[in-house]
């Protein structure tokens, strides 16, 4: 390897003053987002609430107290409109509490992204979200060899989520216990698809974290390893949809970095176009490719669902019916709106169709724009930058919107961060990002040295 193609090395300042408590703060508040049935289900819902509070209030002090004028300056006026027809929907809402209940979570969880925007840069943010997602994993893992050999057989949680002795149906265990069954785990978090979605922000965050070299090599292809592994165990379909896009999206990101106009912009119109087909024979081949992935061609039960939210977006198409992100127990109309094999589900399994039936087109349109935006400025920043580092906030960016097209946790806990920190962190002055190199991130990807040289690998400090 030469001087041009050698990484360029980066060393946190850990004697930064309150570097450690700002950085255990992160970690123990996005495992709460990303795992937040882990607590649910050990310490109840009290419990949970407590752990909440705690963090939300030590967050917004170092928040504050870093001066926040200039992270809420850089906010895009999406984002604040967003928010704001959010609140306003209190107004014609059929349920004008819940509505302006979620609105406050929604602005307190949007600041919390802010905290980590103000207070990390890009590196930071990554090694927090790969610990925290290697230590879900991990535990993940063992859970599940406990169910599966010590158990043997399925956990219900310790504090019920539902009424009675047993549970109603399997999907109210905390985990079924079918490590070895060849059925679906779900691992700490209680939930097949939310463990394949920690684990593809896994593969992406390990993989880049490989390439920066941002901590020991073995560490980072163990736990690529284990994502994969529980990606394949999960068997979420949507979270599959999403991987093929994002392996799309880092294939055409890096080849096309210094390329002129003309073919960047064919690159661009080729991968466009191979979405647009690859969508087509999903939809002609939908029931051999769901059943490929040990689905029924409803998408279990999806269609259906879908029709109802369409059904009652034809009811309110502009303003909808009020904002209320997850839909809540109890409220009507979303009470009994769907249950499928004596289970309720209270959200539509399609973020858009969420946003359009509680905000109306009006919110859809502002919604889309905030995406439109943040993809476009997190595109650039991963091509123009010489650096792997920042193909990780597209790359889970593509992951997150594609998965949203089955399930709507981008407007709650972890995904509404992500979307809100991606959304803000991009805008960012050029001269907060890491050093360019003089050749293009390939040339330290497909180097000899980079992949082989025991030379190159240290870990930051």
């Amino acid at each position: 390897m030469n001087a041009l193609t050698q990484p360029i090395r980066v060393i946190f300042n850990t004697r930064e003053k309150g570097y450690r408590v700002k950085t255990w703060v992160a970690s123990a508040a996005i495992f709460t987002l990303l795992a937040g049935d882990s607590l649910r289900y050990s310490i109840g819902w009290y419990g949970w609430g407590a752990v909440i509070g705690l963090l939300a209030i030590t967050s917004f002090v170092l928040f504050f107290k870093s001066q926040p004028m200039l992270t809420l300056r850089i906010v895009p006026w999406p984002l604040y409109a967003l928010l704001a027809w959010m609140g306003a929907s209190t107004i014609w809402s059929a349920y004008p509490f819940w509505s302006a209940l979620a609105t406050l979570a929604q602005v307190l969880t949007s600041l919390f992204a802010l905290f980590l925007v103000s207070r990390f840069s890009w590196r930071h943010l990554l090694r927090v979200f790969s610990n925290v997602i290697r230590f879900i994993l991990a535990t993940s893992m063992l859970f599940e060899l406990f169910a599966a050999l010590v158990v043997r057989g399925p956990i219900a949680p310790i504090f019920k989520n539902y009424s009675g002795d047993t549970p109603p149906a399997d999907a109210f265990y905390w985990t079924q216990g079918n490590l070895f069954e060849g059925h679906r785990i779900q691992g700490i978090v209680g939930n097949s698809n939310l463990l394949a979605f920690v684990a593809m922000l896994g593969l992406v965050a390990f993989a880049v974290e490989y390439a920066i070299v941002g901590t020991s090599r073995w560490i980072s292809a163990i736990s690529f390893v284990a994502s994969g592994i529980c990606v394949y165990l999960a068997k979420s379909a949507g979270i599959g949809f999403a991987l093929v896009a994002v392996a799309v999206a880092a294939l055409v990101s890096i080849l096309a970095e210094g390329k002129d106009r003309d073919t960047r912009h064919r690159y661009y119109r080729f991968a466009w176009a191979t979405a647009a087909i690859t969508g087509v024979f999903v939809l002609l081949f939908r029931a051999q490719v769901f059943e490929f992935f040990g689905k029924t061609p409803d998408m279990t039960g999806r269609s259906g669902i879908w029709k109802i939210v369409l059904k009652m977006i034809g009811e309110h198409p502009w303003t909808g019916l009020g904002w209320i992100s997850n839909w809540v127990p109890g409220v009507e109309p979303y009470e009994g709106l769907v249950v499928i094999d004596r289970v309720p589900y209270y959200q539509a399994h399609n973020a858009y169709l969420d946003v359009w039936m509680q905000i109306g087109a009006i919110g859809l349109a502002l919604f889309m724009i905030l995406i439109v935006f943040t993809f476009v400025k997190a595109w650039r920043l991963a091509v123009r930058h010489t650096s792997a580092l920042y193909l990780w906030p597209v790359l889970t960016f593509v992951g997150l919107l594609v998965w949203s097209a089955t399930e709507s946790r981008i407007l709650i806990e972890i995904g509404w961060v992500l979307l809100v920190l991606f959304t803000v962190k991009v805008w960012e002055p050029e001269e907060t990002l890491e050093p360019r190199g003089r050749s293009p991130k390939r040339a330290r990807l497909l180097g000899r040295g980079l992949l082989g040289s025991r030379l190159l690998q240290r870990k930051d400090r």
